[in-house]
């Protein structure tokens, strides 16, 4: 109080007449005290509205254009979840009820071929909207620099646009991909009835060209090194209904023994038994750190994979679809492709991200099983047994109908029926 009293204004000591009395002294000390808790209390109480408030630039937007975008495929994704199978049964009878007028000698059928196309459009769409967007091959931008998961989900929650952005990309992306694979021979057949053989090649060169184009776009969206398709997602991870999900996610006395979340735990252990299962309910999470590193070798791999189908077409332009060399020069990029891609494929083991680089290379694979169904191997290997087959099939009752064999070689010339891109 002795310390308090000097700052007092002189004012009151005049009125009191110079003197200090302790009642008085004991009074004003009090007041000052007061004066300042108040005063701290004020401070305290505007650092926590200040704290509360949102920083600046950060206020909270109204709902853009990719809220609107997710919001329209969850209410799209209800309506398949409970209707998409019995659409899709209903439309796969109706295509052999459709009555169709093909062309004479048309032995494709190009409006046959269109009915066919439009029931798989169908049935992509429905796959494409059963994904939850949790399963896509995405991560959100914090995941690049930052190693430590909660370090990344912090950053996440700060940057939630950049997620977003990414899964609607990547699923525009790979819808417009898948489309335009069920429509390519369609529009070679088009062009081929329209304009002849030289301009078809040219238009099969600038579908390849587009879909190169929308390869690097999904190949941006993903952690990996190299280009992981979308049919080696599903061969990994079939896509499931949200009942379905439901049905494989553990009771919560089970999830509560768990020693961490399904989400980031690759495998359950029981609580008293310690059994350990490997996780089956919710989807894995995707880190950058765990996929294969990239490396020089494995860029000229993937170089020569994606390159392949442009220079086989260039070659079909200058020396015709008979020829063996633009034959051979497929099949040696694609097999020196997988050969130097193949061993420098170490993705962490146990990992989503080794399953979908396993699931991608197991593809590739088999992707080299074409070669054979190609000109001029077909013609010297194949020709002769399947038109043996079509006749033995063309006797068979109810099976003639169907003309599987017919159609097979009646799709054979086209180069998207065999190109395996």
């Amino acid at each position: 109080l002795k310390a308090l009293v000097p700052s007092a204004a002189p004012e009151w000591r005049s009125a009191l007449g110079g003197r200090d009395p302790p009642r008085e002294r004991a009074r004003i000390g009090r007041s000052c005290v007061r004066t300042r808790a108040a005063s701290s209390c004020s401070e305290q109480r505007q650092r926590a509205m200040a704290a509360a408030l949102p920083p600046s630039g950060h206020c909270p937007q109204p709902p853009g254009i990719g809220t609107i975008f997710e919001s329209a495929l969850t209410v799209q994704r209800s309506f398949m979840e409970v209707y998409g199978e019995s659409l899709e049964q209903m439309l796969n009878l109706l295509v052999y009820m459709v009555p169709v007028d093909d062309d004479e000698g048309d032995t494709a059928g190009f409006y046959s071929q269109s009915v066919f196309a439009i029931t798989d459009l169908f049935g992509l769409y429905r796959t494409v909207l059963l994904r939850s967007p949790e399963a896509l091959p995405v991560v959100a931008p914090a995941d690049a620099s930052s190693s430590s998961s909660w370090a990344a989900a912090a950053v996440a929650v700060r940057q939630p646009h950049g997620l977003q952005r990414a899964r609607i990309t990547y699923t525009v992306s790979a819808f417009t991909l898948r489309a335009l694979r069920s429509v390519q021979v369609l529009i070679e057949m088009r062009a081929q009835r329209t304009h002849g053989l030289q301009h078809t090649l040219q238009v099969c060169l600038r579908v390849e060209v587009v879909k190169l184009a929308l390869k690097m776009v999904l190949r941006k969206c993903m952690p990996f090194s190299f280009y992981v398709d979308e049919d080696a997602l599903e061969e990994a991870e079939p896509p499931k209904t949200s009942r379905q999900r439901s049905l494989m996610l553990p009771s919560p006395e089970e999830a509560a023994g768990a020693q961490a979340p399904a989400i980031s735990a690759p495998a359950y252990v029981g609580a008293r038994s310690g059994k350990i299962l490997p996780a089956m309910g919710a989807t894995r999470l995707l880190k950058r750190i765990d996929c294969t590193a990239a490396s020089f070798g494995g860029a000229v791999g993937e170089l020569l994979f994606h390159c392949r189908p442009l220079v086989h077409l260039m070659l079909l332009l200058r020396r015709g679809r008979k020829s063996w060399v633009a034959w051979f020069t497929a099949l040696a990029l694609d097999y020196a492709s997988l050969k130097m891609l193949a061993p420098r494929s170490r993705p962490r083991p146990n990992s989503r991200a080794a399953s979908l680089e396993v699931a991608e290379m197991r593809r590739r694979r088999n992707l080299l099983w074409w070669a054979l169904v190609r000109s001029p191997m077909f013609e010297l290997l194949l020709r002769r047994p399947c038109e043996v087959l079509d006749g033995i099939l063309s006797r068979i009752p109810i099976i003639n109908v169907f003309r599987i064999m017919e159609l097979v070689l009646a799709l054979q010339p086209f180069y998207f029926t065999t190109c395996a891109s």
